[in-house]
């Protein structure tokens, strides 16, 4: 991929042009092929790596941030309202990929890293000030949530052009694979630090963690001498909602992560609650499901190069339907433990596997839209993960500890999900067999 992809150029909204049928997309060059391998790409690998340690990372703790302010910090707000703070910081990281997208593809990738980038520090830095419910909401919520939708969809196109089809599964896993290493660490900085120094310094702590990581990714992503690109975009593809194959896939998306952050938000909340564990082992279990997550953004990805992207998608949907509706019968920590594993396996596939089966030809025709693309899928996700864990907050009722409600509701949702993508994979699975026969 060369340097031209990264450089501002001048959006274009009534363009009359299309490299995809139906589309308002002007393209005057032709889009570079992915090289394999190249230093280059790995470099970007490793540098989307570090900055999804910040961008997802803290999106996957934040049930032990919602146990903190239910417990010390805002113990006079609800489950729901506190599950607002994480859901439109959620919220905000996924559905500002339909901007962001099209502006990646216009070539504005070093302005958004640079804006987001500080954007995430600065909300962590004004997040340790906050002591009401409306500073944690204005710090954490938007400006975390706004840097961190700044950087995500970019970085992850600018991945997803860098390699071929046979190996970009594998690169998306190890670069989605920074938000759990990202859970894993900040869960033992609260965990370890928060006792000891308090709430305020940690996330100071934190904030200087996510500094140098930032630094470090800017370094490798931002080139030194850019130049002005000759290709304009529109902001939408809106033949992709002409598209039946898209849109179920959209809508998939936006099932899924109505559930997707329940069991991440509740699970301290369920330790201490229902099986009247320590805060400590709390802590513990969001680490575990951190770790889980970690081997199902890469592990399952080696063989999606094999099998399909989307073939892994709905396998992990159809599982977590089945581990979803399990934890309605976990109320001893053996099963506990098993059902955090187990669940942040499946939920890892679930955040690497849209974003590599998004490329595909019958989901985006041209790779010079992906980015589009992947913003306007990923925006369908974003309103599901903005109402799921509040409607799940709705549901629990912590004084009978009885979360099943909020349980059978997630489990529904992926339910749904999963049968929205059987009608995209036909698609894809005679795309290949039409591809191969002309072989």
């Amino acid at each position: 991929m060369n340097d031209a992809s990264l450089e501002p150029v001048e959006l274009h909204v009534e363009g009359d042009t299309s490299t995809v049928e139906g589309s308002h997309v002007e393209d005057t060059g032709p889009t570079p092929a992915p090289v394999p391998g190249r230093l280059k790409a790995w470099l970007n690998v490793f540098a989307t790596f570090l900055i999804f340690n910040s961008a997802w990372g803290l999106t996957q703790t934040f049930g032990i941030f919602q146990n903190i302010y239910l417990s010390t910090l805002l113990p006079d707000s609800s489950p729901s309202a506190i599950s607002w703070i994480g859901s439109v910081q959620t919220f905000f990281v996924i559905v500002l990929g339909v901007f962001t997208g099209p502006l990646f593809d216009a070539g504005y990738l070093r302005h958004l890293l640079l804006a987001g980038c500080s954007l995430i520090v600065f909300g962590l830095t004004m997040l340790s000030l906050a002591k009401t419910y409306w500073q944690v909401f204005l710090s954490q919520a938007v400006c975390v949530g706004l840097g961190s939708g700044f950087v995500y969809v970019p970085s992850l196109a600018l991945v997803t052009t860098s390699f071929s089809p046979s190996i970009r599964p594998w690169a998306i896993g190890c670069v989605n694979s920074g938000g759990s290493v990202g859970g894993i660490i900040f869960t033992f900085m609260l965990r370890g630090l928060v006792p000891s120094i308090g709430f305020a310094w940690t996330v100071r702590a934190i904030a200087l963690v996510t500094l140098v990581l930032s630094v470090a990714a800017l370094v490798i992503l931002i080139p030194s001498r850019p130049q002005r690109a000759a290709q304009r975009r529109s902001l939408l593809d809106l033949s992709a909602l002409r598209e039946q194959s898209f849109v179920l896939f959209a809508i998939a998306l936006m099932f899924d992560y109505i559930a997707f952050y329940i069991p991440p938000f509740y699970i301290p909340t369920y330790a201490t609650v229902v099986l009247g564990q320590s805060q400590s082992f709390a802590f513990d279990a969001v680490a575990y499901a951190s770790v889980g997550s970690f081997f199902g953004r890469t592990v399952p990805m080696l063989a999606a190069s094999r099998f399909g992207s989307l073939q892994i998608y709905l396998a992990a949907s159809i599982a977590a339907v089945v581990v979803l509706f399990a934890w309605m019968a976990i109320f001893n920590v053996a099963g506990f433990v098993a059902f955090c594993v187990t669940y942040g396996l499946l939920s890892g596939v679930l955040v690497a596997a849209p974003g590599a089966a998004i490329s595909h030809p019958v989901l985006s025709p041209s790779m010079s839209v992906i980015g589009t693309r992947m913003g306007m899928s990923w925006m369908f996700g974003g309103v599901g993960v903005l109402i799921g864990a509040p409607i799940a907050g709705a549901l629990v009722d912590l004084r009978q500890a009885d979360f099943r409600p909020a349980q059978a509701f997630a489990g529904a949702m992926v339910a749904v999900g999963s049968v929205c993508l059987v009608l995209p994979l036909v698609a894809v699975v005679r795309y290949t067999r039409k591809e191969k026969s002309r072989v």
